[in-house]
């Protein structure tokens, strides 16, 4: 078995399951997957920096130092989404057929271990052209606060590449989010008698319809050439208490996710606006849950530049993508700092039910972060 895929085993079978915004529980936070990682890189002779964003959500930088050249950062989040719904053992980190299997296999395992051993590999080579930066961060599935406390705290370098699930596609865009929580209130009362009540889902039937019709107005604009139009989206509605009992409350959540030009702020006033204009009369409140800004890097950057040499010599050639999802990238690019999104994996095996990656592309990615780091 190959370093790497021992390593992707153990932090697959360490639980790091996002709190989601809450104080980390048990078998939550990335605390245990840190001092693993911790006592890893320290054992390699790398001194580890460990800062914590939030109580007990810590993140982990590691250093080698280099020549005069540019200095890179490699960022993979450690915390995953929930195992609670998936039909294997989240945790076993099972290998069959070439695939490995686990909660956290893709996202964001796979390119943490693969960063970690290319960087191993590299500092027994001696000092590369430039620095390197291991940034292993927090939160990312939430809020993304792991990688902004780190850029608080004076994380910097000439470039950042983000491992993510894209097939070993140099992603130099991907789009933003805003997400928001809509809310209308009613009156309870006995279902018997619901004429004296106020129904809170009947108030949130027409912005529900108006939101539909939202959406598809924004299938009528310019698409991005890297990862096409706008979409806004309704994930979630909760409303009532009981059969018996005239709902007063209801509430969805509205996913509406961003070009990479487009602001956050802009977004949300946006929506307020249609739902104003098309639901007249409508008692509505709405709350912002999370701002995600996009990403969109010049193919000029030399860090694009730098990972498709990588890409052409390890795999003999590379293409030049987008996605829909957003990543931490975008943080570090508001940062100043230029980024590309590169990772194994495929985005349709994160977060499912049996999740899985490709053996053979973790060991491919570590052969490709090492020729970033320093080209052979």
């Amino acid at each position: 078995m190959s370093d790497v895929v021992a390593l992707l085993q153990q932090l697959v079978a360490i639980p790091s399951v996002s709190p989601m915004g809450n104080p980390p529980g048990r078998g939550e936070g990335e605390g245990e997957i840190a001092r693993a990682l911790v006592s890893r890189l320290r054992a390699a002779g790398f001194a580890c920096e460990v800062s914590e964003g939030a109580p007990g959500r810590p993140n982990v930088v590691a250093r080698l130092a280099g020549g005069d050249g540019p200095a890179t950062i490699f960022e993979a989040h450690m915390d995953t989404v929930s195992a609670a719904d998936m039909v294997r053992d989240p945790f076993a980190a099972s290998l069959e057929h070439g695939r490995l299997f686990g909660r956290g296999a893709c996202d964001d395992k796979a390119a943490l271990a693969a960063m970690v051993v290319a960087l191993e590999e590299t500092a027994r080579r001696g000092t590369p052209p430039g620095d390197i930066i291991l940034a292993a961060t927090a939160d990312e599935e939430y809020s993304g606060s792991g990688v902004q406390h780190l850029i608080d705290q004076g994380l910097r370098a000439d470039g950042a590449v983000v491992g993510e699930p894209t097939s070993l596609r140099l992603v130099v865009a991907h789009k933003g989010a805003v997400r928001l929580r809509i809310t209308t209130h009613g009156l309870a009362a006995h279902s018997s008698e619901p004429d004296k009540g106020e129904n809170a889902i009947y108030l949130m039937a027409p912005l529900i319809e108006a939101l539909r019709g939202y959406a598809e107005s924004l299938g009528s604009r310019q698409a991005h050439p890297l990862v096409g139009r706008p979409t806004c989206s309704i994930g979630t509605i909760h409303g009532g208490q009981a059969p018996n009992i005239v709902p007063s409350e209801c509430s969805i959540v509205v996913d509406r996710r961003l070009l990479p030009d487009e602001q956050p702020e802009a977004a949300e006033a946006e929506v307020r606006a249609w739902l104003t204009q098309h639901c007249p009369g409508v008692a509505w409140e709405m709350s912002v849950m999370l701002y995600g800004i996009g990403m969109d890097t010049p193919v000029e950057a030399p860090i694009v530049g730098k990972c498709a040499d990588a890409l052409d010599r390890v795999l003999g050639g590379h293409e030049i993508a987008g996605v829909q999802y957003g990543t931490d990238a975008s943080r570090l690019s508001r940062a100043g700092i230029p980024s590309v999104v590169l990772g194994p994996g495929d985005i349709a095996q994160a977060h499912t039910a049996d999740e899985w990656v490709e053996v053979a592309q973790v060991e491919q990615a570590v052969a490709v972060y090492r020729e970033i780091m320093w080209p052979s």
